[in-house]
């Protein structure tokens, strides 16, 4: 067998050097079968970030917001003349041998039916009379406070008697509780704006005083229902909002016992100081001089007789 040259054995291998280095060097070619530029070849590539679009979550802070619970008006009770009649009261009751005072699904006897044009499915309070509103500044009398004990529907009805079941029950339902027909009382749906701070002017609007407050509590603060001696006379409505302050300075005026409540009095005239900003609440119910009031935020002690201005 004859072995090939030299120099066939060196050409060969300059061929073999060749294409492997054109196979390094040698660029594909772009879609279209066009040839890159030297210049296109040696261009870094540019990257573009695509972002996902970021999520604003949708919130309802700007939205009216319930300033109050059914419970603070449901369960709480109004002023009304210390006379005032009630349709029927309750005189016996299905429990009346195992219970003294009644709650939610008892049944009660009450004495009117028909004659007094009770129906099956009518609803009502269930109310009880407590004691007299002593103004904590003129110590005169404001009415009486009428408490709601709950609710009942009438379930069977009979000429002169009915049965009722207590649907909703705040506290204890004694015996001879009177009942009062049922209308409802919505929670107002309010914005709520910047509380008043140390040294804003007064609005100039109509003022009174917190009143009365619920269960007798004397150190009051935010979350708690009072009544104020302003009304529907004076401009208020439910959802109003009110400030609530006192003046605190000085011997002649300043706290001062009145009745079985410590109270704050007014600077006399000539003398001028500012204002303590103690909170504001939210007007829910509104008599003719009276109202009911949540107290939606207290940065002090609040209570009766301390000052309120409707904001």
């Amino acid at each position: 067998m004859r072995l090939p040259s030299r120099s066939t054995v060196v050409l060969s291998l300059a061929m073999t050097w060749s294409a492997a280095a054109f196979g390094q060097a040698a660029k594909p070619v772009p879609l279209g079968g066009a040839r890159l530029g030297p210049e296109t070849q040696n261009a870094t590539p540019v990257v573009t970030r695509v972002e996902r679009p970021r999520h604003v979550p949708v919130t309802t802070d700007s939205a009216p917001q319930p300033v109050g619970f059914e419970s603070d008006v449901y369960c709480f009770g109004y002023i009304a003349p210390p006379g005032e009649h009630f349709p029927v009261r309750v005189h016996g009751a299905e429990n009346l041998f195992e219970q003294t005072d009644y709650i939610t699904d008892d049944m009660l006897y009450v004495d009117g039916g028909y004659d007094t044009g009770l129906k099956v499915g009518d609803q009502f309070w269930i109310v009880t009379p407590e004691q007299d509103v002593i103004h904590p500044l003129t110590e005169k009398s404001m009415g009486r406070f009428y408490q709601y004990r709950g609710r009942a529907v009438v379930d069977s009805v009979e000429a002169r008697t009915a049965i009722v079941r207590v649907t909703s029950a705040c506290s204890d339902i004694p015996m001879f509780a009177s009942l009062k027909r049922f209308e409802p009382i919505p929670i107002p749906l309010v914005r709520k704006s910047p509380m008043a701070k140390s040294g804003d002017l007064p609005s100039g609007k109509a003022k009174g005083r917190i009143v009365f407050s619920k269960d007798g509590v004397v150190a009051l603060g935010a979350d708690q229902m009072v009544i104020v001696d302003l009304g529907a006379a004076d401009g208020l409505q439910p959802g109003d909002f009110v400030t609530l302050f006192r003046y605190s300075s000085g011997r002649e005026y300043g706290i001062k016992a009145m009745g079985t409540y410590w109270v704050t009095l007014p600077p006399p005239p000539g003398v001028s100081i500012p204002r303590t900003y103690l909170g504001e609440g939210a007007v829910l119910n509104v008599g003719d001089r009276w109202s009911v009031v949540r107290l939606t935020d207290s940065n002090r002690m609040l209570q009766v007789g301390d000052e309120v201005e409707l904001k």
